[in-house]
């Protein structure tokens, strides 16, 4: 394998499972939190498999929904109950109280990002994949404070490169070891358009590929390099069922990468998918508004420490400076601020979703995401939508 920096040792150890419902006196847990903010995990004896032994959702639903879906048919009031037209069949959507419960489980990727702390709420079964270096928790990020925890007291954070990095002064530059899916990513995630429509547009395509059509094309271009596909591969995934009632989720996310500037504009374009597998739509959520997946080369890199050669806002000579990096591996690079992403859900279905992140075309110069504050909601429509948090 072509690398473009120096390798780092390859880091052994297996994928995380985490057990659900258990308390962090009931965990097998030697993990530990420095000065600095940042879980160190120990993975010793764990494993990659689902609880249940599935990594995909079965696909049906507990709910009395029509084939498009409850949206249309459900319509969310301010209070949370619905306002129903003559001759609708409308329920009540009724989203579970959510409590915070990551203070005293540091530890724990999952409640860090607001799920199975109980009080009603569905528990999730949750895996992570990838090298155990490569994800955590974080409850602070640089000396700006510019990324605060969006619920709770902190946030999960998943990389192609090692976590204990980011709050460090030096480079987020490295292999991880055998992480690497290259062309094929896992399942259920499937690089590849459904189409000239999206699942928005014809709802029969659910389940031939990507729905929102975001990740192909910018994945193929990492197939112009020596060592094409995905390299370093990390991500979280769960399963869980939609409350009755609930017409959606939410949940908030970052971006970062070491490729910028350098790499700006090239096949070495590390990408973060939030995926998700339902009734009514298989495939990215998390994407900018020209159908771009999150990514080095797509929009919302409002955070630039440097400029870059052809960069619309940045290019070489602007002077470009991010002070929300200082203090940090990704001092001189970019990223994004804090986003929200929404998707439709059908209450009562099983569903899947999937937080990924990779570098592409090689296995170095390294990416990250933070991710928080998953909710519940009686918002929702089609397709999903991204958008920045002030």
């Amino acid at each position: 394998m072509t690398l473009r920096g120096r390798l780092l040792p390859c880091l052994a150890g297996l994928p995380l499972l985490l057990a659900t419902g258990c308390s962090k006196s009931e965990a097998n847990d030697s993990s530990e939190v420095g000065d600095d903010g940042i879980l160190t995990l120990d993975t010793s004896g764990s494993s990659g498999e689902s609880s249940d032994g599935s990594g995909s959702s079965t696909g049906t639903s507990g709910g009395n929904c029509p084939p498009e879906g409850c949206l249309d048919s459900m319509q969310a009031t301010s209070e949370g109950t619905t306002a129903c037209g003559e001759e609708e069949n409308c329920g009540t959507c009724s989203v579970p109280e959510h409590v915070p419960c990551d203070a005293s489980a540091a530890n724990d990727v999952v409640k860090a990002m607001g799920l199975n702390c109980g009080n009603g709420e569905p528990i999730v079964n949750a895996t992570i994949s990838g090298s155990p270096s490569a994800s955590g928790t974080m409850a602070a990020f640089g000396t700006a404070n510019a990324f605060p925890p969006r619920e709770g007291t902190r946030y999960a954070v998943i990389g192609s490169g090692i976590v204990a990095d980011l709050n460090s002064g030096g480079g987020c530059n490295g292999d991880l070891g055998a992480y690497d899916p290259g062309t094929t990513l896992p399942a259920p995630i499937v690089p590849m358009n459904v189409g000239a429509q999206t699942c928005a547009d014809n709802p029969a395509l659910v389940g031939t590929g990507d729905c929102s059509n975001t990740i192909q094309a910018q994945f193929e271009d990492s197939f112009a390099s020596l060592t094409p596909g995905a390299f370093d591969y990390t991500e979280i995934r769960f399963t869980t069922t939609v409350p009755e009632g609930v017409t959606s989720f939410s949940y908030d996310f970052a971006f970062f990468s070491f490729e910028y500037p350098v790499y700006y504009g090239s096949q070495y374009n590390d990408m973060y998918i939030g995926w998700l597998e339902s009734e009514a739509w298989t495939g990215n959520i998390s994407f900018d508004d020209s159908g771009n997946p999150i990514s080095l080369n797509a929009g919302f890199m409002d955070f630039l420490d440097a400029d870059a050669s052809g960069h619309p806002v940045c290019p070489t000579g602007s002077g470009c400076t991010a002070p929300e990096l200082t203090g940090t591996c990704m001092d001189g690079h970019g990223g994004t601020r804090w986003l929200s992403t929404q998707a439709s859900v059908n209450p009562g279905e099983n569903i899947t979703v999937v937080f990924a992140i990779m570098d592409l075309g090689d296995s170095v110069l390294d990416s990250y995401a933070f991710i928080d504050n998953f909710q519940w909601g009686c918002e929702g429509g089609m397709p999903p939508t991204t958008v920045p948090i002030d």
